[in-house]
């Protein structure tokens, strides 16, 4: 079977950890669901309304962190993904996506997180 797909031009195979963002290395918000329970540091906790916000303006104002870099955002102990925190701002880097209203709903029923819930 190998040598059928041979001919075919593949860019990547499996799911991708991390991405190349000029000369940084960007986690994927799945990578992070998956292994960043394993952080200390980092790790930026939102209430639901300032996660809600997030989303809704891709970037908040405000003091997230000693310094700049990528960091994980929770809310609720639950780990929602990537964002970019630059001094005085929090900048999303969540896939767009990976929230719906019926996610939006879930979240405010307490349950947790489930992308795309039903």
């Amino acid at each position: 079977r190998l040598q059928e797909l041979a001919p075919l031009q593949v860019e990547s195979i499996g799911m991708p950890l991390l991405r190349r963002v000029k000369n940084h290395l960007k986690p994927t918000s799945v990578a992070l669901q998956l292994f960043g329970n394993t952080a200390n540091k980092n790790i930026v906790s939102l209430e639901l309304q300032k996660l809600r916000d997030l989303v809704e303006n891709r970037e908040i104002k405000g003091e997230f962190g000693d310094s700049p870099g990528y960091v994980i955002v929770v809310t609720s102990s639950v780990i929602i993904g990537c964002a970019l925190y630059l001094p005085g701002r929090l900048i999303t880097q969540f896939p767009r996506h990976m929230f719906t209203a019926q996610t939006w709903d879930y979240m405010l029923q307490g349950k947790g997180w489930v992308s795309g819930a039903p």
